[in-house]
């Protein structure tokens, strides 16, 4: 088993109105030689081969897994933040077990560029997500600020395209 136990603390951001905490879990072991494999399978968004880490998205967190440590960027409260980590710990027990028949992955994915997302936006400037035109919605979508959900005037079916697009590693 690659992962055994691990040591969660809370922080909270430095941001006073933050209703949120950061979860930094602390390894029992080193999990470095499993990130690439991870990398394939999670669909990473970023690995560094050098620190090494991956970071990747899940449920609209980041989370960042480093040899030793896992940081969560948001979560609710201790009981959510024992969800990911279970499902982390599970992912890269599993993980490790079929590494060999996972081919590793040491690129990171590229970012979702604003052009495809835009195309897929409404592009009627209505403002009914909070900002001022659909390219700069566009421009935070791909900054991964707002989600797709926070369009309310785009159609399931674009919404759907740019879900996947936005969840696909295999952008040009």
């Amino acid at each position: 088993m690659m992962l055994q136990q691990y040591h969660k603390d809370f922080v909270r951001p430095p941001h006073p109105e933050a209703k949120h905490l950061r979860c930094l879990a602390r390894l029992d072991n080193d999990i470095s030689k499993v990130l690439p494999y991870l990398n394939t399978i999670l669909r990473g968004h970023q690995y560094f081969p050098e620190t090494p880490s991956l970071t990747l998205k899940y449920q609209d967190r980041l989370i960042t897994l480093y040899a030793r440590e896992i940081h969560i960027n948001i979560v609710k409260d201790a009981e959510e933040a024992d969800f990911i980590l279970t499902w982390l710990q599970k992912a890269i027990n599993q993980t490790w077990r079929e590494k060999d028949a996972i081919k590793p992955s040491w690129e990171s994915s590229r970012p979702p560029a604003m052009l495809p997302i835009l195309k897929l936006l409404p592009r009627t400037n209505c403002r009914q997500c909070g900002e001022s035109t659909c390219l700069v919605f566009a421009g935070m979508v791909a900054a991964k600020e707002k989600n797709p959900s926070d369009c309310p005037a785009i159609d399931p079916v674009s919404r759907g395209k740019l879900e996947d697009y936005l969840n696909s590693g295999d952008r040009p």
